[in-house]
């Protein structure tokens, strides 16, 4: 029986992921964008700290300014985007970002070498954890391109 044009475009969307989700394990970092208090993306270069395949991504900042910055910016607007690419091939997502309260998620994700900046870990009260969760990503993979939206 052959496959429906349904089914095949099925599997070139569960290939793409795979690779997206396999790039983002192979890399240590990747660009966060928030919006500024004056509207404007602000890209910033950041460690990467754990995945869920490319829908679910953390990573730590610290709230130093109640003006401005990453935790400040996430507080007004949760709006974000996340690139990450490796060679020749590419990730770009949109998103939203939450805060992370839940203690026990800290303390799976603290990483001791953060003590040089938080010197109380996560008590310490600059310490944001960040969970950025996909609802858009556009792939540049092995030389083809596609998007596909998420809830």
């Amino acid at each position: 029986m052959e496959k429906t044009a349904y089914e095949i475009q099925k599997e070139r969307i569960a290939e793409i992921e795979a690779k997206a989700s396999a790039l983002l394990d192979s890399v240590d970092t990747a660009i966060l964008t928030s919006v500024n208090e004056n509207g404007y993306p602000r890209p910033c270069m950041m460690k990467k700290y754990k995945n869920n395949g490319f829908s679910d991504i953390y990573f730590v900042t610290s709230k130093r300014s109640k003006l401005n910055g990453k935790a400040t910016h996430f507080e007004n607007n949760p709006k974000a985007g996340v690139c990450y690419f490796s060679g020749g091939d590419s990730v770009t997502l949109i998103g939203n970002v939450e805060l992370v309260e839940d203690r026990e998620i800290q303390k799976s994700l603290w990483n001791d070498s953060d003590r040089a900046f938080f010197g109380k870990g996560i008590d310490d009260p600059k310490f944001r954890l960040l969970k950025f969760h996909t609802l858009e990503a556009t792939f540049w993979i092995e030389g083809k391109f596609r998007t596909c939206k998420y809830k």
